[in-house]
């Protein structure tokens, strides 16, 4: 692009209120617009169906794992989002949580990020636990790269600048590296926020990192937590400013996202959206990137919504009263 074109443009954007970055260039494809259908799923059934605060979506070829904080359980549903049964309970012992606050699948074994008892474990269908494997911080998350590479994530403290938020460990449990330094400025309501991130596993053994607001990269790391690079999300799409309060008065901080999947080759990012009360909450669009953070599609939904897990053309998500929700997309 020429050096007038990008002048033209950027008065535009000026002009118009839009922010520069938010202009497409010439070249640029246009952002497909796809809208998701609500999907009739089969009913709950039972009083164990309904979800208390879903942290966390997995699904295999089959079914849809929820795990449920507050009623400490992961709760299973098939594609059709009938219930089928619920694993777990409070307490400290073996196939026991306290506040289980994720969920991932490999070879028909669940595993779980028991976050208060510091462990992760691994059950079966049936929700009896094979093993688990403890560890120094609470987890946040779990998801299982490959049987030998289990990667679990831990939320920022603020009370160390050396403390990181990716652990990577074999399929004993043995810590093998940790990644991803944590933001440490002092001032615990801005590390907290900054610090919060995404995390969706590769086809290869491989994952990707979206930080909710530090900055509007798609981190991609290998399989042994190593950076591959740093993938730019394109400019159209555009992050939502919040202020905060922090030491000595405020700072305003961009929101950039507020869930992310990825599937086939693509990323989806859950947008935020400022509520009535001007703060910001989980939003109702998503925007779909190809693999080289260009911006291919937007899709609204129905209801705003938590969570979400993206497949093929189905995206399941967890809508902001904690129900599960199935959704189609289509053009």
């Amino acid at each position: 692009m020429n050096l007038i074109c990008k002048q033209a443009l950027i008065l535009l954007a000026l002009a118009s209120g839009i922010p520069p970055s938010a202009v497409a260039a010439p070249g640029d494809s246009p952002v497909r617009r796809y809208v998701a259908e609500a999907v009739a799923t089969e009913g709950g059934g039972s009083d164990n169906a309904c979800l208390a605060m879903a942290v966390s979506l997995a699904f295999d070829a089959d079914r849809i794992y929820v795990a449920d904080a507050q009623d400490c359980a992961v709760k299973i549903f098939t594609k059709t989002g009938r219930f089928q049964a619920a694993i777990g309970r409070k307490g400290g012992g073996p196939g026991e949580f306290s506040f289980p606050s994720g969920v991932a699948l490999l070879g028909g074994r669940i595993f779980v990020a028991d976050k208060f008892n510091h462990r992760v474990q691994v059950l079966e269908a049936s929700g009896r636990c094979l093993r688990s494997f403890g560890m120094p911080f609470a987890p946040d998350k779990v998801f299982v790269l490959s049987a030998d590479r289990i990667l679990v994530t831990s939320n920022g403290t603020g009370r160390s600048a050396t403390e990181k938020l990716l652990h990577l460990f074999n399929g004993k449990g043995d810590l093998l590296r940790e990644e991803m330094p944590a933001l440490f400025s002092g001032d615990p309501v801005l590390d907290a926020f900054r610090n919060m991130f995404l995390v969706s596993p590769g086809p290869a053994g491989d994952f990707f990192v979206v930080f909710k607001s530090r900055e509007r990269f798609v981190l991609h790391y290998g399989r042994d937590a190593a950076l591959l690079g740093r993938i730019p999300v394109d400019g159209r799409y555009a992050a939502k400013s919040l202020p905060l309060p922090v030491r000595g008065g405020r700072k305003e901080v961009e929101a950039f996202c507020w869930d992310s999947a990825y599937d086939r080759g693509r990323f989806y990012l859950l947008a935020p959206a400022f509520t009535g009360e001007g703060d910001l909450g989980p939003g109702d669009q998503v925007f779909v990137f190809d693999a080289a953070g260009r911006l291919e599609a937007r899709i609204d939904l129905p209801v705003r919504v938590t969570r979400l897990a993206v497949d093929g053309e189905r995206i399941y998500a967890v809508d902001r009263t904690s129900d599960l929700r199935i959704f189609r997309i289509v053009p």
